[in-house]
This record gives C-alpha cells, structure tokens and sequence, in this order.
C-alpha cells in the first residue's frame, strides 16, 4: 500500500523528475527510472522552512537494476505565515542551491588536498536542484543510509563530547571558506546576507516577541530573579533590531557561517554500541552567509549545548579556534589565523545575540517533542510550548551568567 507521502506527493515528483536528477547526479543520461517510494524524512517539529521526504528509487542503468535512497527537500507549500514571508524577502532555496553546487565543491576541493583530513565533509552529497513555479527543490544523498540520525538528547542538549565535534567541524567549514574567499570572493556573493541581515520586516517580529513573552511570564514566578523581569520586558521592544545587529557583518574578521547552527541541522554517526559519536554532517544550509563565525557559536552554544556541556563553554571556543588555526596551516594560509582576542571579542560584542538564542530558540529547541506546536500557530499564540522543567534550570544558571558578563 502507498504511504500517505505517496499519495500526496506534488505533482512535480514525477518520474521525469528523479531521471532528470539520477542522470545529473551519475553523469548517465541512460538511466531509467522504475518504480519510487516516498516517505516523510522529520518528524513534526524537526524542520520548518522545507518539506523532507525520503525517497527510495528503484532504477535500470544498462541492464543493471539498482536502488537508492535520497532526500528531496522542497519548499513548503503555503500562501501565507511566517515561514512564507521570510522566503518572500530573500528566495533561501536559491541561496542554499548556490551554497551546495557552486560554494562547497570549492571549499571541498581545498579540503581533499590535505591527506590527513581524511576528506572528511561537513555536509550531506548534493545531487540535484531544481526551481519552478510550483516549488524549488534540492536532492541530497540519504545520511540515514550511512548511518547518521538525529542526536536523542533534544530536551537537555548536546553533551561535551558532542559539542567538542561540533566545534571542530564548524571550524574546518569555516577555515574553508576563508580560504576559498582568498581565491575567489566572487562565488560568495550569492551568500553575503540572509534573511536575519537584511534590514526589512521577515515576518519573525512575532513569534521572537511571542517567546521573550513566555519565558518572561516564568521569571516572574521567580522571586529572586524578579529584576530581570524588566530587563526581559525592554528587550523584547527592540528585540528583532538586536537580533538583526547580532548575525549583521561589522568586524575584521568573517567566514561563511551555517547561519541556523542548532542541534536538529546537524546529524551525528556513533560507534557500533552507540557509545561514542564518531562523525558529523551538517543539514540546512537555507540561513547560511557570510559573517562573523561568533554568530555560530553563540547560536549554537545557547540553543544547543546542555546546561553541564555550557559550565566548559571556555574549554569548547578553545576547541573551536585550535581546530580552526590547525586547519589554516594545513590549508597553507596560516596569516589568516586570528587572534583569540579577536575571537573572543567578536563573542563579547555579540553577547546580546547570546541572550537572544538562549530565550528566543533554546526554548523551543528543548521543548517536549510529544508536545510540538505548529510553529506558525505559536506566532498567532493559537498554540503555546510548555517550558520544560531542563529548560527552566539552564535558563536560570544563563540569566545569572549573562548579568556577570554584562550581556544583558
């Protein structure tokens, strides 16, 4: 019997459709599709901006049949929300296809010349991409196959060993592009905003004030956190400038950062007893531009990491920026290397970026996934998000820690 996904797939899933990206992706314009079967790639509440189905093709090269599973990702099939408005102020499906078939193979490229990276990528294969009227679309090969998967640990956040990877793949993509941006600037042009840089209305003023609201009401349950009660109050009336300023390129030192750096845009492969995670792969790259690499690691720290895993925080932009000098000399560029100051400057001019993750994102990053509300009907405040008990406790130690550094 068909999936529902097969049932209701888009009439541009056609057969046409996985020849045409099949033939592009092997170089073979003999193949012949068989028969596909389409599932749903997430689960609610693991993406917004796409639709992601799984798709297993059955196809005939030659007189050979063979199968294979891929990701398409397409465009969300709406008229109006959020989720539409911020694809209407910049086309992200264009900026991620720039990103996966012009920018990476170069930054690969760079990558693959040094042996004892191991070739070791950062992203899913890319495939195939295609743009209509109907939809935009992007074929990527199935990390699943390969044995990655989501990390479980959604409603605490990453662990160290866990963020210590991630502070190490982030630094060898941005490494990359610094150094491809030496040999040719030309190719990012495409990626030098997004849709949180550039200075007009992207539809999120709601659902950034919507969350400061929420998490706001909880503090004031707080007895002894009651003065910042107000603090939370006078952020929210400047909140979307703050948040624009915070990801906005204005100092020395910019790399192509992933731009939506959370813990459900990265999946994770583990040894055989699931005892130790071994690789990385980054997914989503629709937010990805040109900016500060601070912008990442704010987002990524204070949507991402658990509370224990943020008490070592020094220990993983220590990781981060070892990691990224290492990959400079390899790369032969080391006069790129930055300074730690410099490093840590950018993290203390952005504090507020901070602040704004931890209440803005990490609240619904953590929230319980049998509890997911549609994230257009949060922003209508149809639906609400229950602050998990783990959220509540990071967000104490975060509120204390964010008054020390002046943050907020």
């Amino acid at each position: 019997m068909a999936s529902n996904y097969e049932t209701c797939k888009p009439k541009w899933m056609s057969t046409s459709f996985f020849e045409s990206a099949l033939r592009s992706a092997e170089e073979d314009n003999n193949i012949t599709v068989i028969s596909t079967e389409v599932t749903a790639a997430t689960a609610a509440g693991d993406n917004y901006g796409s639709e992601m189905y799984r798709v297993v093709v059955k196809f005939r090269r030659g007189t050979k049949t063979e199968e294979i599973s891929i990701i398409v990702k397409a465009s969300k099939q709406q008229s109006q929300g959020m989720i539409a408005k911020m694809m209407s102020v910049r086309n992200i499906f264009d900026q991620e296809t720039a990103a996966f078939a012009i920018v990476f193979p170069t930054m690969y490229k760079l990558l693959d010349e040094v042996p004892s990276l191991n070739n070791q990528p950062f992203s899913a294969k890319y495939l195939y991409s295609d743009s209509h009227e109907t939809a935009s679309s992007i074929v990527l090969e199935d990390l699943k196959v390969k044995g990655f998967r989501l990390a479980d640990n959604r409603t605490s956040g990453l662990d160290v060993k866990h963020c210590l990877l991630v502070m190490r793949t982030i630094a060898r993509y941005h490494a990359a592009s610094l150094v491809q941006y030496q040999k040719d600037p030309t190719i990012f042009e495409p990626l030098m905003d997004n849709v949180f840089s550039i200075d007009k209305d992207n539809g999120s003023k709601e659902f950034i004030e919507a969350n400061i609201n929420r998490v706001a009401k909880e503090v004031n349950t707080w007895p002894e956190y009651d003065t910042f009660l107000k603090k939370l109050q006078n952020l929210r009336d400047t909140a979307v400038e703050k948040w624009r300023l915070g990801v906005t390129r204005n100092g020395e030192f910019n790399v192509l950062c992933h731009g939506d750096l959370w813990l459900n845009n990265m999946m994770f492969r583990y040894s055989e007893d699931a005892a130790e995670v071994e690789d990385l792969r980054f997914v989503d790259f629709q937010l990805t531009y040109w900016t500060s690499p601070a912008v990442d690691l704010h987002y990524f720290m204070y949507t991402s990491a658990s509370a224990e895993a943020l008490e070592h925080s020094e220990l993983l932009i220590q990781e981060y920026y070892n990691t990224l000098c290492e990959i400079l000399t390899l790369l032969k560029h080391p006069h790129l290397k930055p300074s730690m100051s410099m490093i840590n400057e950018e993290l203390e001019k952005r504090g507020l970026f901070a602040v704004l993750c931890s209440i803005v994102v990490r609240s619904v990053v953590m929230v319980d996934r049998s509890n997911m509300p549609d994230i257009e009907n949060m922003v209508d405040e149809k639906e609400t998000i229950s602050l998990t008990e783990k959220y509540k406790g990071s967000l104490k130690k975060l509120l204390l820690l964010f008054d020390a550094r002046g943050w907020i």
